[in-house]
């Protein structure tokens, strides 16, 4: 991933409170039409090939974190909410979004409604209901199922289901403004429970059915699933929206590529239909292609930050050592040397598109190297004859990971390595493919191996950071990868999830910021803005601004003369 978790953009909670959201994101540009690429009337046809950056470690609703699994869940799975590739959120499975007017919502934002459209299929026939939607948020809080994401399920305290199945009625022990956001896109889609229930909670994620699940409700359906090669979706013709002729593709393959250069080949031998998260080191390159587009969501809301392990001794116990860290990078030369450009200066979790949660006066430390290498001094760490510093048996060492075959990265690498150095630091590289980084390496927390990592997030609809830093997210109970624990950032944490008002949120916001930019338990490196292509013979594909997005919107895509 990048690795993104995706939690939702705030929903529009009373008509004022609505009013003042779309003001406030098309303003910033974040809520407007979706502007589908490619002109002319689709037709349907043809196989898309799309060359996917890293595997796959689950295509099971909430079984994974990581970004291209995500990309595949948005082909299969069909969720109660869609996003789009503006960043608002429009309705799936649902029959209409819930407000507060038409009764979907509570006053208090405590009982969340959902009626389901009447008449859904999963892809063998069976019908889709409320049932499945009910069945899902409770595997995922058994404590046997270990899921991507527990944030604003661990809130549910029970469900009714009514009106023939097709409604369910949440209700939650707190409220929690961003409620819809965590239903949104594939990642969050309801499972079909007359598969899942006769497989142990524990099991599942083991099964043949976390690569390749024999019934979907999206658009399409795996039909061919090769681990490490590539995975192979076709038409279901049990898609709410088949009557209205969607998709138009036959297939999508999802063919994994070892690297970034095979990518290249594949675009430059026309063997591709698209890819995204593309090497910027590229991007010369990619645009010598006469026979492809290549563009980027103005909207993004991901941010590049490194994690400092607290399970790490020297890390986790001295401030003083992950400030010096902070003021000794030199971002700019990150944004102009390893992303070329693309990406934007940001030193919180919060990029421009999120409103509220983008602080534009955030108290972001100043590139500094002498006032860093002088509070390591002061604070007794002294240089050796090799240049790094150590105190009492401790050496200022540490072992720098993030995914491997990324040509960006490893330019980020150096420019940390050089900054770190100026100061009496060794950053020691060692990196690893998305499946274990993301896996058992940041999950694992093991303080000999996993002293800071760097990797790409997003909050994906709304700015709740809570996944991100709260104690009860320290893994196994979600992805604080940080292992880091402030019991005041909780507090913030739950008061911006029952705050309504987006000026009030803001300021809880810039609170949690302070924090972030006092303790350091990560520090933000750049906004990035990810880079796309597509064959000019391609259309209807736009990234949305989101973690995971490249597929939003993935049954509009169609070929010239269904010829891909």
């Amino acid at each position: 991933m990048m690795f993104k978790q995706t939690k939702p953009r705030i929903l529009m909670l009373s008509v004022s409170f609505f009013s003042i959201m779309v003001l406030l994101l098309s303003a910033c540009g974040a809520v407007g039409p979706n502007n589908q690429q490619g002109a002319g009337t689709p037709v349907k046809g043809g196989v898309w090939i799309d060359d996917i950056y890293e595997e796959p470690d689950s295509l099971i609703p909430n079984g994974s974190t990581e970004t291209f699994s995500n990309l595949v869940d948005n082909a299969i799975w069909a969720p109660l909410f869609y996003g789009d590739a503006s960043g608002h959120i429009t309705p799936g499975l649902v029959a209409t979004l819930p407000t507060v007017q038409n009764g979907g919502i509570s006053s208090d934002l405590k009982t969340w409604k959902f009626t389901l459209r009447s008449g859904l299929t999963w892809s063998d026939g069976q019908p889709l209901d409320a049932r499945d939607v009910d069945f899902s948020w409770r595997l995922w809080m058994n404590p046997k199922f270990t899921p991507g994401s527990s944030t604003g399920f661990n809130l549910i305290t029970g469900a009714d289901i009514s009106n023939n199945n097709l409604t369910i009625t949440f209700h939650l022990k707190q409220a929690f403004s961003p409620f819809l956001s965590i239903w949104t896109d594939g990642l969050f889609a309801p499972l079909p429970q007359h598969v899942f229930a006769s497989i142990p909670p524990d099991r599942i994620l083991n099964s043949p059915q976390n690569l390749n699940p024999t019934v979907a409700s999206g658009p399409f359906m795996v039909t061919q699933s090769k681990p490490g090669s590539s995975y192979t979706v076709s038409r279901n013709t049990h898609y709410y929206q088949a009557a209205a002729g969607l998709p138009y593709l036959d297939k999508i393959v999802f063919r994994v590529s070892p690297d970034q250069n095979t990518i290249l080949k594949d675009l430059q031998s026309g063997a591709v239909n698209s890819s995204w998260f593309l090497d910027v080191t590229k991007t010369v390159a990619y645009k010598a292609l006469s026979n492809y587009t290549v563009s980027a969501n103005p909207h993004a809301s991901n941010f590049e930050a490194i994690y400092f392990n607290f399970r790490n001794p020297i890390l986790g116990n001295n401030l003083d050592v992950r400030k010096a860290i902070a003021m000794a990078i030199d971002h700019q030369a990150l944004i102009d040397t390893a992303r070329r450009g693309y990406a934007t200066p940001l030193c919180t979790d919060h990029g421009q598109s999120y409103v509220p949660g983008y602080q534009a006066n955030a108290p972001c430390p100043k590139f500094d190297p002498t006032g860093a290498a002088q509070l390591l001094e002061q604070d007794g760490w002294v240089k050796g004859a090799d240049g790094v510093r150590s105190k009492n048996g401790q050496r200022l060492e540490f072992q720098y990971s993030t995914t491997a075959n990324n040509y960006w990265r490893a330019d980020d690498e150096l420019v940390m390595q050089s900054d770190m150095s100026a100061i009496g630091i060794k950053l020691d590289i060692t990196n690893y493919p998305a499946s274990t980084f993301f896996g058992p390496f940041l999950n694992g927390g093991d303080p000999n191996k996993y002293n800071i990592g760097e990797f790409e997030d997003s909050f994906s609809y709304d700015g709740d950071d809570y996944s991100l830093e709260a104690c009860s997210q320290i893994p196994p109970g979600g992805s604080n990868f940080s292992f880091y624990c402030n019991h005041d950032l909780d507090k913030l944490f739950q008061q911006e999830q029952v705050t309504a008002d987006p000026n009030a949120r803001q300021a809880i916001f810039n609170q949690i910021h302070q924090i972030y930019l006092t303790e350091f338990p990560f520090v933000t490196l750049y906004g990035p803005t990810d880079i796309a292509i597509h064959k000019n013979t391609a259309h209807g594909y736009n990234p949305g601004p989101e973690g995971a997005s490249e597929t939003v919107g993935v049954w509009n895509w169609w070929c010239t003369g269904g010829q891909c």
